[in-house]
């Protein structure tokens, strides 16, 4: 461990700031990508988003003197990585966002260590303590809390396959992070970045081409600050620091940080756009609270 921090820059306590960074800006971007679908469709922003974040990052390397490109021997690697958790976890959080309430949007997607820890045992053979296990079971199951009957019509068509849209997001950002944690890379870390991004861009926006007939966009102060904000903070800064975080710590045990987020991104939400707080999201975050404690005691 200590080499790989050499490597890397990056201690644990590093990671757990970087960790903060990520709750607090991932969560207050739910609410504004809602607000966002009022402006455009969802696979218009989300092309949006990328593209834009591409255009900002590749010049800013290139002033720098930074690589823009990873290593020739990773870049296969890492496109799949980008895959899953750029371009899968971004198009099915987005339209599962379009169907679901922001609130309970941002807490299916944030399920992403439930799926981390199975697919950790078999991608990366993580061998976790018992204590992690029986943190992140305790805190999943607040989760699983948010999907019970009471809280979801499973009958209705459309409102279930947001639901389980925004699931897939959360097991496609498990797949692509337990990927990246399976090896050391030797590329820097904002090369990687831009690499994972590049492919989100391409893989989003050539489809959305393709399927989006409506490409009309309603051009406010408010949704180009919303768009800079996803180019520049979640998107750009966020994807960075998360691989950083991966450099050091599994994502089981980063995801389970990052259930912080589903609940500051709740709460937010339900302030902006009204909703009850049933004892049943009371008990979920109460439940995830016990979890986090559980997985960090040392």
């Amino acid at each position: 461990m200590g080499e790989l921090k050499a490597v890397t820059g990056v201690t644990p306590r590093l990671a757990y700031l970087y960790l903060g960074v990520m709750v607090a800006t991932w969560a207050a971007n739910w609410p504004l990508m809602r607000l966002a679908l009022a402006h455009a469709q969802p696979m218009v922003f989300v092309s949006l988003r990328m593209a834009g974040s591409i255009a900002i990052i590749a010049p800013v390397l290139a002033v720098l003197r930074r690589p823009l490109l990873p290593v020739p021997r990773e870049r296969f690697a890492l496109f799949w990585v980008g895959l899953f958790q750029v371009t899968g976890f971004v198009v099915f959080s987005i339209v599962g966002l379009a169907i679901v309430a922001p609130g309970r949007a941002i807490v299916l997607a944030y399920t992403m260590p439930l799926w981390a820890i199975p697919l950790g045992l078999v991608l990366s053979r993580e061998v976790l303590s018992p204590s992690k296990l029986a943190g992140a079971a305790v805190g999943f199951a607040g989760l699983v809390v948010f999907m019970n009957p009471a809280l979801v019509d499973w009958t209705d068509v459309r409102e279930a396959a947001g639901n389980l849209l925004l699931l897939l997001a959360a097991i496609c950002w498990a797949v692509g992070s337990c990927l990246y944690g399976r090896r050391s890379w030797r590329s820097s870390f904002w090369a990687q970045t831009f690499w994972q991004l590049a492919a989100g861009a391409v893989t989003i926006v050539v489809p959305a081409l393709a399927v989006e007939p409506d490409w009309s966009v309603s051009w406010t102060p408010g949704f180009v600050a919303i768009l800079a904000y996803n180019w520049t903070v979640t998107t750009a800064l966020g994807y960075f620091l998360w691989n950083k975080v991966l450099a050091v710590m599994s994502p089981a045990v980063a995801g389970q940080v990052l259930t912080l987020t589903p609940i500051s991104g709740f709460l937010l939400s339900t302030l902006i756009f009204g909703g009850a707080i049933t004892i049943d999201i009371v008990g979920g975050i109460l439940l995830i609270a016990i979890g986090l404690i559980l997985t960090l005691r040392p």
